[in-house]
């Protein structure tokens, strides 16, 4: 018998050694041929210093084939090591699949990964083992999300890259497109949500869970055409049709009147037709439903400083500084504020930090040379 070792401290492999069998030791097992031609993998206890023989067993060769499989897809004897598991145990997949969902239960998520990964390598040709693999890389994505670690992208990735091998495999598995449309819609990716969803309806319009998608896909459809009204109102507002766009934007808050972008698209037109007071109560609006958006602040604090409120316009730029200490416009909008109320020197302060802070800035290096008389 010959022995020949893979050592490396950071292989998963390290530990697998393989033996040719002596010649007489051909044997049959339901038509599958065990000959000496094919060098066996076995794997050594990292703890153990000798080995005997005498201590094989069939699951130690079988362990070690399937650490191949997760490990070396590519061995040059991997269709040999195939279809000797298969002939070895035929119902390994099955009890393997078991033993691996108990382990991703349990959170022992290294060695469900491990099964896992196996079994997608032995049996390709079956979709769950792209569903059971993606599923432990996404429980692990999921713990690495609680905890902060940095590795919650790259299990993403490894997610993704099962899913679309899969998908690959087997376009026409149902489960494979409802857990990618899932995948996807978790990772706030719509346009692949529906693309998958749809394809899973198309697949299996009566499966139970068809109600489910198809209610998440009439919900995306219509964000999908808010997200085009927005755009299109957006761009009325940027070429100076505010009027066309304010009727797009009151259309669609008769439908949806909690949609804090439409309230804001609307409050942002009147200002630049200088209905500052209207302006000011489609903003206001606006805040009920988003706290936290510094333009919602600054367009609020256009529409008081032009109505000589300024008492509620520096609130409301303070409390997009807040949000955003570095912001430029919100710096030069202080400055604004305290040329309307006749501070000269208060508002060069703030048009000199934006300028620092930007030397590129023309708008604030304009109103300097203004109240500096260097026009």
């Amino acid at each position: 018998m010959e022995i020949e070792s893979t050592s490396n401290n950071q292989d998963p492999l390290k530990n697998i050694i393989y033996i040719s069998l002596p010649d007489g030791t051909e044997r049959d097992i339901q038509g599958f041929i065990i000959n000496s031609k094919h060098l066996i993998p076995i794997e050594i206890p990292e703890e153990q210093s000798e080995w005997d023989i005498k201590d094989l067993t069939w699951e130690m060769i079988v362990s070690a084939m399937l650490k191949i499989f997760a490990y070396n897809p590519d061995h040059e004897e991997i269709n040999y090591y195939r279809d000797f598991i298969y002939a070895v145990q035929p119902d390994l997949v099955e009890e393997l699949t078991k033993t691996g969902i108990i382990k991703a239960e349990s959170k022992d998520y290294d060695l469900a990964e491990e099964i896992f990964l196996a079994l997608n390598h032995l049996a390709p040709e079956l979709p769950i083992t792209y569903l059971n693999l993606a599923f432990a890389y996404e429980e692990q994505a999921a713990l690495f999300e609680k905890t902060g670690s940095p590795l919650e992208e790259e299990y993403i990735g490894k997610t993704f890259s099962v899913y679309m091998e899969g998908i690959q495999r087997h376009p026409d598995s149902a489960d494979l497109h409802f857990y990618t449309g899932y995948f996807f819609l978790k990772n706030h990716n719509s346009a692949k949500t529906l693309e998958h969803f749809i394809q899973f309806i198309n697949l299996a319009p009566t499966d139970d869970r068809s109600p489910q998608v198809n209610e998440i896909i009439d919900h995306l459809n219509v964000q999908d055409n808010d997200d085009q009204l927005f755009a299109e109102a957006f761009d009325l507002i940027q070429l100076g049709k505010e009027s066309e766009a304010i009727t797009i934007v009151e259309e669609f808050l008769q439908r949806n009147p909690t949609v804090w972008n439409a309230w804001f698209l609307k409050g942002w037109a009147l200002r630049r037709i200088s209905d500052y007071s209207n302006g000011k109560s489609s903003l206001e609006k606006c805040l009920i439903y988003e706290k936290n958006n510094v333009d919602v602040y600054n367009e609020l604090a256009i529409c008081c400083m032009e109505t000589g409120n300024f008492n509620d316009a520096e609130n409301h730029l303070k409390k997009a500084l807040s949000i955003e200490p570095g912001n430029i416009k919100i710096i030069s909008n202080f400055g604004v504020m305290n040329l309307k109320k006749g501070s000269k020197s208060e508002a060069l302060r703030y048009f000199q930090t934006a300028l620092e802070f930007n030397p590129e800035d023309n708008v604030a290096a304009q109103y300097i040379k203004m109240i500096t008389g260097k026009a």
